[in-house]
């Protein structure tokens, strides 16, 4: 086996296609959407939800939009949790 179909020559390179050029801009344009998802963290609330069983006392927090009905109820007792924002 020969080296000669390793090496290219000239020709060879102008034939293969090249890759299109990024502008910078749209470099930049891709780091600002980038950013954007931490603005959405600003539209989240914390809850923090605590068991209403005396026994139980469960916490925990919560970084959300809205509550769901799931979230209200606790994973040791299955009871119902009290919100405090």
């Amino acid at each position: 086996m020969g080296l000669d179909k390793w090496i290219q020559s000239d020709k060879d390179r102008e034939k293969e296609p090249k890759e299109p050029e990024v502008n910078i801009s749209d470099k930049k344009e891709q780091k600002t959407k980038k950013k954007r998802p931490r603005e959405s963290q600003k539209q989240l609330s914390k809850f923090t939800l605590i068991c209403s069983n005396s026994k139980c006392k469960y916490q925990k927090v919560l970084m959300k939009r809205s509550l769901e009905s799931r979230d209200k109820i606790c994973p040791k007792c299955k009871r119902e949790m009290k919100l405090k924002r």
